[in-house]
């Protein structure tokens, strides 16, 4: 308790088959509370350990658990409260991959249908061969799958092609920028969905950071109008999302607080838990916890 400050972050980390929430003091990144729950109404019993100290947390960065922001609205009060932008930013490239991963079911989907087709014909053939005495002799499935312009077959481009699209274009590599072109000129949704992720992440740049929240709604707002024109499923589910936690994605250009601390952290405690090879001998470990991560002597 001893660790609570201003500046507050609230994350949750799985240790051995439980999760915990784990709220760190952003300053220090000292461990301020350890709580074996992830449920709102469970760690609201612990608001009264806090007393008033609560009442002086000036800011609070977390994801958009809805537990997280019962409790956090319920005993921060009064602090400025941020999504978490490591957060949010993996669903926007969860949801741009989504679209290739959408593109390649339905190709392996189509793929199966072709091999169960051709299983059902060999086994007609089998039996006519059987029937007539004639020798039978298998025939080896082969999948014929178009190629793109860069010579892959488009189930290999999909594969593939996973990593560039975490990446800028201008940080591809010759053969990504190859691949890049040759799948999205087969297909332009996937190249939609690239693009309106593109612009997603400078717009939510650290290089914004300061400038009027009012300014940077309105070119939100001119975003989702573009996403609603481009019809991207997985992006519209994405800009559904933000526009429900606007206001908390929004604050974040107020200070540029990100729950960083609590993500290295969350890092250490894995570091600790793999050099100790698990979790085993619980009271040593809670000791060795509370020891590195949560005592406040020099």
């Amino acid at each position: 308790m001893d660790n609570l400050g201003a500046d507050m972050a609230i994350d949750e980390k799985q240790i051995g088959c439980d999760f915990y929430t784990i709220l760190t003091n952003r300053n220090s990144g000292k461990i301020a509370l350890l709580a074996q729950t992830v449920r709102s109404n469970e760690l609201s019993q612990l608001i009264p350990k806090f007393g008033l100290r609560g009442f002086y947390v000036k800011s609070i960065t977390r994801d958009l658990s809805p537990a997280y922001d019962w409790f956090s609205r319920q005993f921060f009060c009064n602090a400025l409260h941020t999504a978490d932008k490591f957060h949010i930013i993996r669903h926007l490239l969860d949801s741009c991959q989504d679209t290739r991963v959408r593109y390649k079911q339905e190709l392996l989907s189509a793929k199966r249908l072709q091999y169960a087709t051709s299983k059902q014909q060999e086994q007609t053939r089998k039996q006519f061969c059987k029937e007539n005495n004639e020798p039978f002799i298998a025939k080896k499935f082969t999948y014929k799958s178009q190629k793109l312009s860069n010579s892959e077959t488009i189930l290999e481009a999909l594969s593939r092609s996973r990593y560039l699209l975490y990446k800028y274009p201008q940080n591809w590599t010759e053969t990504q920028r190859e691949r890049a072109v040759a799948l999205f000129e087969h297909y332009p949704e996937i190249e939609k969905s690239y693009k309106l992720c593109c612009k997603f992440r400078a717009w939510y740049s650290k290089e914004n950071v300061g400038r009027s929240v009012d300014e940077m709604r309105a070119e939100l707002r001119l975003w989702y109008s573009e996403v609603a024109k481009e019809s991207v499923l997985e992006m519209e589910n994405f800009s559904s999302l933000v526009e429900r936690n606007e206001g908390l994605i929004l604050n974040y250009f107020v200070n540029g607080d990100t729950n960083a601390i609590a993500e290295a952290t969350n890092s250490k405690i894995q570091r600790m838990i793999t050099l100790n090879k698990g979790t085993k001998n619980k009271e040593f470990f809670w000791h060795k916890m509370k020891k590195i991560f949560a005592s406040t002597s020099k």
